[in-house]
């Protein structure tokens, strides 16, 4: 899994300059380029999820915001296993 520091780092430390380029990353594509770019971004994003849902299990106040990083955690983690899945099945890459 990508830190979320290098994740930070890849796009200069600015969260919606990272959107942009994930994002960016999709444009003009079409068919299996472009189903592949997303399946790679989308790992990237949910993995940043799963980053800050850990953070806020250690250092969140409230105890919703502590239920719903697990939840967070819990069915990011399941939507990556099956993007990687896929991404394996259909196109021999094991994005690891």
């Amino acid at each position: 899994m990508m830190s979320h520091e290098m994740m930070m780092a890849h796009c200069g430390g600015d969260m919606s300059g990272m959107m942009d380029a994930m994002a960016g990353s999709l444009r003009g594509k079409t068919g299996d380029d472009f189903d592949k770019a997303f399946l790679r971004e989308m790992i990237v994003h949910h993995e940043g999820a799963v980053v800050m849902a850990e953070e806020a299990l250690k250092s969140a106040k409230h105890q919703d915001i502590k239920d719903l990083s697990r939840a967070i955690i819990s069915a990011q983690t399941s939507e990556i296993g099956q993007m990687k899945g896929w991404l394996k099945s259909w196109y021999g890459i094991n994005n690891e």
